[in-house]
């Protein structure tokens, strides 16, 4: 009877404890089936919308010689005065115009600049609650005609930047690069500069560390840190203040002067370049070279791939005047080398130059044209898309051109409207460009604009220039600020 009862309790302990293991079954799968209870905190943030900053441009200011004074061979000197126009709007409001304080900035490394004028600073004060930035522009453009300095040189007044580049210059013989660096902030610039050239990057000792102070313009001779150069391009970055940054460079063609100009800087790389107005103009005489040597007066397309991959790289020239399209090339780049690539062929007239690449890659365009008593040159650099209206203020100088080239998939109704109520409608096919003839020293509000690459180019008599017209940046949005 006991051993009965023992397997009896046995089994009852045993029975039990299925049971027991079948009911934690029963609800771990229920509990899988029945969503978990969770417990999530979401981060705690701040919602900031930055102050709106005033609109700033630098307008760089007069042209500036090497030494004048032959006990001073590394001091820069400015060689007259230069004029300005500018001026601002309300956007979407079809023109009505904002106040724009001008102010001086102070040229510390030109000791003429009390006699010719200082570099100028737009500003525009930015109304917090606006929706949109003002629309702001500005332009300069200055004639000398002197024994050593000659020619046309007309520029954009410049947004600052932490990051720029300069495509243009030569250190060769006979030839002056001057970087000007300007400082519109209230806080310290120190500025790098990277120069590449045509064998590559350049060990250019005291091209860094370079101090901006506030309100003041640097001029850095390129030939003081990159000698014997056919074709440099200069990289700008600076930490602290912002600076706008444009490059100077003049030509002496054996005792005469052959041109001068004043670039500002080029769109940053990307793997689609846009360079609108490139203006070729017949050569006067007939230039003879040694065989397989490209004469001065073939237009050229200078270009750096800044990465380290090899660049396949297509150019291709479109009329902006109806006529044929021109040449399409397709060259391969070495990374880290300023490379030319010369348009031979193409026929007077007026063009913009597109470029696709399967790397990043920065670009200008140079062209010369001859006159009846000296000669001269432009550097067309790339241009950005505009995002929608903008504003156009143009220099004065000889013939000015508006230049338009559509980047975009569809075609563009344009409509200038001037100072004083003239209205020019122009449509610009897709891919395409137009030329439009504008006044000098007054302003045009560009409606239709969006995707459109834009420039404003000159040329006359021994006299030539171009300058870009940037799109207006963002106002500053509001970002969200996490706290630990």
């Amino acid at each position: 009877m006991a051993t009965k009862r023992r397997v009896a309790l046995v089994g009852a302990r045993v029975t039990a404890g299925l049971i027991g293991m079948a009911v934690v079954v029963v609800v771990a799968g229920g509990a899988a089936l029945v969503p978990w209870p969770t417990i999530a905190a979401e981060p705690s943030s701040t919602l900031v919308t930055p102050v709106a900053g005033d609109q700033l441009r630098v307008c760089p200011g007069p042209l500036l010689t090497l030494a004048a004074d032959s006990s001073q061979a590394d001091v820069a000197t400015s060689v007259g005065r230069f004029d300005t126009v500018y001026g601002a709007r309300v956007p979407d409001t079809g023109g009505v115009a904002v106040d724009v304080v001008r102010t001086d900035v102070s040229a510390v490394d030109n000791a003429e600049s009390v006699r010719d004028g200082a570099p100028q600073l737009l500003t525009v004060p930015v109304d917090p609650s606006a929706a949109q930035a003002p629309l702001i522009a500005g332009a300069q453009s200055q004639t000398a005609a002197s024994e050593t300095l000659s020619g046309l040189a007309a520029s954009a007044c410049t947004e600052a930047s932490s990051d720029s580049w300069l495509v243009g210059g030569s250190t060769d013989v006979g030839r002056t690069s001057l970087v000007l660096l300007s400082n519109p902030s209230t806080v310290v610039a120190t500025v790098d500069l990277t120069v590449y050239g045509e064998t590559g990057q350049v060990d250019a000792p005291g091209s860094t560390g370079i101090l901006v102070q506030p309100g003041t313009q640097r001029i850095v001779s390129l030939a003081g840190l990159a000698p014997n150069l056919l074709s440099p391009i200069v990289h700008v970055q600076s930490t602290g203040g912002l600076v706008a940054a444009a490059l100077e460079q003049s030509i002496i063609r054996g005792i005469q002067p052959g041109g001068a100009e004043l670039s500002g800087p080029t769109t940053n790389a990307a793997t689609e370049q846009t360079i609108p107005g490139v203006v070729v103009t017949p050569p006067s005489v007939e230039v003879s070279v040694d065989e397989g040597a490209v004469s001065e007066d073939t237009p050229t397309v200078r270009v750096l791939v800044p990465g380290e991959t090899p660049a396949t790289v297509s150019v291709g020239v479109v009329s902006e005047d109806g006529a044929s399209t021109g040449t399409s090339i397709e060259v391969v780049i070495q990374p880290g080398v300023a490379t030319e690539i010369p348009l031979s062929g193409v026929a007077a007239g007026n063009y913009t130059v597109n470029l696709q690449s399967d790397q990043p890659l920065v670009a200008a365009a140079l062209t010369t044209v001859n006159g009846s008593v000296s000669r001269d040159f432009t550097w067309a650099a790339a241009a950005a898309p505009q995002t929608g209206e903008f504003l156009v203020y143009v220099a004065g100088g000889p013939a000015p051109a508006l230049h338009l080239a559509n980047t975009g998939t569809v075609d563009r109704a344009v409509t200038l409207t001037a100072d004083g109520g003239a209205v020019t409608q122009v449509t610009v096919p897709a891919g395409q460009a137009v030329v439009v003839a504008v006044t000098p020293s007054i302003a045009y509000l560009v409606t239709g604009g969006e995707g459109i690459a834009a420039s404003v180019g000159y040329t006359g008599d021994g006299q030539s220039s171009s300058y870009t017209v940037s799109p207006i940046g963002p106002q500053a949005e509001a970002i969200p600020v996490f706290s630990h």
